[in-house]
C-alpha cells in the first residue's frame, strides 16, 4: 500500500470488479478515454485483474479514500520496460462524487513517487485526449511536461481530437519535489 494525505493506493481485488466494471460502463467516466465502445462485464474485469497480477510489465492500484476506505478509482503503470526503465501511467477516477477535488492529482503524485523511488524507473509517460483538460492539469501539477501531439488520433463527439503526450524524468521529478514541499504527502 502507498499512503498519501487523503488516499491510499492498494491492490485491486476481485471484489472490486463490479465497481470497476460500472465505471467503464458509465459514459461520463469514459467520455475522454479510449473506452466505452462495448459493455464491460464483471467477469471480464476479474479476468483482466488476474492478467494484471501475473504481468511483469504492469502495476495496478485501487485509489481508496483514507477516511472511509471507499474505492474511487484506479491508477497504474503499464508497458514497463525494465531495461530502459520507463512506463506509462493510466488513471481512472470513476466515482464522480470525487471529481474536481484533487484526488487524481494526489494519486498521480503517489504513483510517480513509487515509480521513481521503489521501482527505480527513469521516465514516466502519460497520454490523454486533448478534450480531457482535467487530466492534463493533474499531470502538469505533478511536473509532467508536454512533449507533443498525435493529430486527430481519437474520435470524440462530432470530430477528431489530438492525443497529447506528456513525460516526466526522474531528475525533473526530483526538482519538482524540492520546489513543492506538500507534494505527494
Amino acid at each position: 500500500m502507498i499512503e498519501g494525505k487523503r488516499i491510499i493506493l492498494r491492490p485491486l481485488l476481485p471484489a472490486d470488479a463490479p465497481i470497476w466494471a460500472a465505471w467503464f460502463n458509465d459514459p461520463a467516466v469514459t467520455e475522454h478515454m479510449n473506452k466505452g465502445t462495448s459493455p464491460v462485464t464483471e467477469s471480464r474485469q476479474v479476468e483482466f485483474l488476474a492478467e494484471l497480477s501475473n504481468s511483469r510489465s504492469d502495476v495496478q492500484f485501487g485509489i481508496v479514500v483514507r477516511r472511509d476506505s471507499l474505492l474511487i478509482g484506479s491508477i497504474g503503470i503499464h508497458q514497463i520496460d525494465w531495461i530502459h526503465r520507463h512506463g506509462s501511467i493510466s488513471i481512472l477516477l470513476g466515482n464522480r462524487d470525487y471529481w474536481g477535488k484533487q484526488f487524481g492529482t494526489e494519486a498521480i503524485g503517489l504513483v510517480a513517487s513509487h515509480a521513481f523511488l521503489k521501482m527505480n524507473l527513469h521516465r514516466l509517460n502519460a497520454g490523454m485526449w486533448s478534450s480531457n483538460v482535467v487530466a492534463r492539469s493533474c499531470f502538469e501539477k505533478n511536473g509532467f511536461q508536454f512533449e507533443g501531439a498525435r493529430k486527430e488520433n481519437y474520435f470524440h463527439r462530432n470530430g477528431y481530437v489530438d492525443e497529447l503526450c506528456f513525460g516526466l524524468l526522474k531528475n525533473d521529478w526530483d526538482l519538482h519535489i524540492a520546489a513543492d514541499t506538500d507534494w505527494g504527502q
